[in-house]
Parts: structure tokens; sequence; C-alpha cells
């Protein structure tokens, strides 16, 4: 795994150096904006790195020379996610703002 970061694309959300810390990290001295730890991290830090990639809200992160296409799949892992009912599903919410039952 190769990992790139556009620095000039991060928008400071933190989002990377929270779920892979080995990775990436978001350092005060630098407003939190994303410095890249290990450009080729080892198998156990795919995972993360990539749900780093897929939370990533400005695409600042690039692994492997592959861009995030727009429609991204969810992360391995995160799945479990999905129909939870404490967390609302967008993908079913009508344009009118009210919940679908």
């Amino acid at each position: 795994m190769e990992i790139t970061v556009h620095s000039s694309m991060c928008v400071a959300s933190g989002n990377c150096g929270h779920v892979a810390p080995a990775v990436f990290a978001n350092p005060e001295e630098n407003d939190g904006f994303v410095e890249l730890l290990d450009a080729h991290p080892p198998e156990s830090q795919w995972v993360p790195a990539r749900e780093a990639e897929y939370l990533c809200p400005s695409k600042a992160i690039q692994i492997d020379g592959h861009a995030v296409p727009p429609d991204r799949p969810d992360p391995p892992g995160r799945s479990d996610l999905r129909g939870r009912p404490d967390l609302p599903d967008r993908r079913s919410t009508p344009a009118d703002g009210t919940q679908a039952r």
C-alpha cells in the first residue's frame, strides 16, 4: 500500500488521525492539518488507512494512486452502522426532510 496526502486539499477535520493514528497525525502546531506518518504502512494498518481515506471530507488522502469515487462504499468494518435505529438512514429520507417509515 502506498499513501499520498494532498496537503493543500486538507480541511483539518481530524478524521484521519482519529481512525488511523499510526499512519496520520493532525498536530496542533500545524493547525490540525494532516501529517502523513507512514506512506507505506504495514498490512495491520491497511483497514484504518482505507477508513481514513473514506472519511476524508476533502479527499486529500489517496491510496495506491486511485482517486476516491464520489459514491464511496462503506469501508471494511463499517457496514455494521446500517440499519441501527438510533442513526437516521439518510438514503431513505425524502427530499421534504420527513423520515420514511
